[in-house]
């Protein structure tokens, strides 16, 4: 007894955050609706397949979409990486520079108000079909995101605390590692988090118009094929996955900004 005891009580202990449950809650419910409205309805599955079908056909072509995916997290890999990483280091010389910041920022919001999209033609010409263009596209989309949250993070740093260590004879790459780098991680992730949905979406976009392959391709294959079901089996792919990414980096982002969210890390 004292053990069911015991088991009882840890069952009852056990919460799931709202965070979670609300947005659960409220997405099964919609499944729900969705597959009742259909029913009801007798809309044709071509049209408007119920969330039974879309399941059926996620299960039949799972090695497929699998396949497809891999290949896109291929080019959002190489994009993602090149956007975030250059993105930091213009903005790490442009926070060091008032020269730079004051030369090249008003280009880096205008470059970030062109749709990237207009360009394809123009890539297309100097890359070709296919993988290149399509990191590129999921490249430039996000490079602009990343310097512009990084630089917001750095010029949100503490005057007084840069001047006290300069008082203690503190180099610049003492300040910059002490204030600057630590200052700005909150910013810095941001930036992340919306070049890691703005660089999918880029790949996704690119392998629409410019690619053979990967997932964005095989969703436009079904589309072509109105194979709905199908259709939205790959879109369900594409928003778990970035679902995934969003939720590494943020699970990132509260283990080394511990002090962001007041919790010690825990």
């Amino acid at each position: 007894m004292a053990t069911g005891d015991r088991y009882v009580a840890d069952v009852s202990s056990f919460r799931v955050p709202s965070e979670v449950a609300l947005p659960a809650a409220v997405f099964i419910s919609i499944l729900v609706f969705w597959e009742l409205i259909v029913a009801a309805m007798a809309i044709p599955e071509f049209i408007l397949p119920p969330p039974s079908a879309i399941a059926g056909a996620f299960v039949e072509n799972y090695g497929t979409i699998a396949e497809q995916l891999l290949i896109t997290l291929q080019a959002f890999g190489l994009g993602a990486t090149l956007s975030i990483v250059s993105g930091y280091l213009m903005a790490v010389a442009m926070a060091q520079s008032s020269v730079l910041e004051t030369t090249f920022y008003p280009y880096v919001i205008i470059a970030r108000s062109i749709p990237v999209v207009a360009l394809l033609p123009l890539f297309i010409v100097w890359f070709g079909f296919g993988f290149p263009t399509i990191v590129v596209i999921s490249y430039l989309i996000s490079f602009f995101a990343m310097v512009v949250n990084a630089l917001s993070g750095f010029k949100s740093t503490d005057d007084e605390l840069i001047e006290m260590l300069e008082s203690f004879s503190a180099n610049r790459r003492e300040v910059f590692v002490h204030v600057y780098l630590y200052a700005s991680l909150p910013a810095v992730f941001a930036g992340i988090k919306i070049c890691v949905i703005l660089s999918f979406t880029g790949v996704i976009v690119g392998e629409f118009l410019a690619g053979s392959q990967g997932i964005g391709h095989l969703i436009l294959t079904y589309n072509n094929h109105m194979a709905t079901a199908e259709m939205f089996a790959g879109i369900a792919a594409v928003s778990i996955t970035q679902l995934v990414l969003f939720g590494s980096v943020t699970a990132l982002e509260r283990h080394i900004v511990d002090w962001q969210y007041g919790n010690g890390g825990a």
